[in-house]
């Protein structure tokens, strides 16, 4: 039984228990409560924070004030499951003119930023790095200066990046390869140095990769190609060396392929040409040698530009195969030999391009009938024969039409004048008599 020592004992440590829970357990409802009021007070904070820096002129956000609610603001868009959270900031073209604050970071439920096609100056916040619920950040066509910040790497939601058309310089962070949910990459038009980091091949659901116009330099990782999801890579003019990696050249997913202006050399790789996905091939104005590879049946290629290389051997005359073809353009190569009767099977073919080759021979008539071409050069050749009477009635698209430097004799033909759409021609360097229509 207990001693009455004992039952004081307890008594007291209840009574003690009691007053405690009785004198803070309001102060603390009080104290959560007031947390979960001050948040939409932080994102208004942060909206007047950003009304302050993103613009030098006081009336480009003037409508960003106390007489609607924040949510109602234009360009700022507010959460369904938290209403009075900002999710999204949309201000495109609104002519911009300050910088990006790093209160932007304060903002902690955004999961858009589209600042695209301002005057924004200065750099990016590393806070935006802080924003883990952001999706897609686009701040394209801006005047932004210094290096993409490594913080982006903790955007373990970030979709989509878009940091095009900028003066940004570093280079990429190797870390953006942790953004395993991204889709699309837009770096293109900086500044940016060094090489293309190699995780980037490994990102599993990349779709679009562009890095045009920049200085990078290095060969393309072996790993680009290696995801299935890959459907647009844009490299162009850049000082990138080395060859095309076998897993791009074979990529069953890719659609879209530009590498022009680099100093990428090797052969091109045959699978290019058997690509039953590949629509649009840009290896122009690069170090590639050897023979241009077969074409197949089944490609769906609409456009190749294998112009400014050191390509040499004959077109191939499974050229016809490619019935999808529309742009052909050859120029400034060593091709020798004659030019192939089955180009006249490709019904679409608007651009031709065969300037400045070994080429010889005659010219297929047919040639002649691709009643689809706007454009046909076939200059500086030692290409001979007549330009066709007919020849403005069979090509009534034709816009330009280069067969200077060759050896054509004859007429000018007076139905030239009846293609309409005729505004560049250059014949000079041949042997045509009589006079010009």
């Amino acid at each position: 039984m207990p001693t009455a020592s004992a039952l004081s004992c307890s008594l007291l440590t209840a009574t003690i228990v009691y007053s405690f829970l009785t004198l803070f357990a309001p102060t603390c409802s009080i104290a959560t409560t007031a947390t979960f009021v001050d948040e939409p007070n932080k994102d208004l904070e942060a909206l007047l924070c950003l009304k302050r820096h993103l613009s030098n002129n006081p009336k480009t956000l003037a409508s960003w004030n106390d007489t609607l609610q924040f949510c109602s603001w234009p360009g700022v868009t507010c959460g369904k499951k938290h209403a009075s959270r900002v999710t999204g900031l949309d201000l495109e073209s609104l002519g911009l003119d300050g910088q990006i604050p790093p209160c932007i970071g304060n903002l902690t439920f955004l999961t858009t930023i589209h600042l695209r096609d301002n005057l924004l100056t200065g750099g990016i916040p590393s806070e935006v790095g802080h924003l883990r619920r952001l999706v897609k950040l686009s701040l394209q066509s801006n005047n932004l200066t210094g290096a993409i910040p490594s913080s982006l790497s903790a955007c373990s939601s970030l979709g989509s990046i878009d940091l095009g058309s900028n003066s940004l310089n570093g280079e990429i962070p190797t870390g953006l390869a942790n953004c395993l949910n991204v889709t699309n990459i837009f770096l293109d038009r900086n500044e940016l140095h060094g090489s293309i980091p190699y995780g980037f091949g490994m990102l599993p659901k990349l779709s679009v990769l562009f890095l045009a116009s920049n200085n990078l330099t290095g060969s393309i990782p072996y790993s680009i190609g290696s995801s299935s999801s890959l459907n647009y890579v844009v490299l162009t003019n850049n000082s990138l060396t080395g060859g095309i990696p076998p897993p791009l050249a074979n990529s069953s997913s890719l659609l879209v392929l530009d590498l022009e202006r680099n100093d990428i050399t090797g052969e091109i790789p045959p699978a290019l040409l058997n690509s039953l996905t590949l629509t649009t091939i840009n290896l122009a104005r690069n170090n590639f040698w050897g023979s241009i590879p077969p074409f197949s049946q089944f490609s769906p290629l609409e456009t190749l530009y294998l112009s400014n290389n050191n390509l040499s051997g004959s077109i191939p005359s499974s050229v016809g195969n490619s019935s999808s073809l529309q742009s052909l353009l050859l120029a400034a190569n060593h091709i020798q030999e004659s030019i192939p009767l089955t180009l006249s099977r490709i019904p679409n073919l608007q651009l031709l391009d065969l300037t400045d080759n070994n080429l010889s021979g005659p010219v297929p008539a047919s040639l002649y009938n691709i009643s689809t071409l706007t454009y046909l050069g076939m200059g500086t050749n030692s290409l001979v024969g007549e330009i066709p009477a007919n020849f403005g009635n069979t090509l009534p698209n034709i816009q330009s039409f280069f067969v200077h430097g060759n050896k054509f004799h004859g007429r000018i033909p007076a139905s030239m004048a009846n293609a309409t759409d005729l505004k560049k021609i250059s014949l000079h360097d041949n042997a045509f008599s009589g006079i010009i229509p």
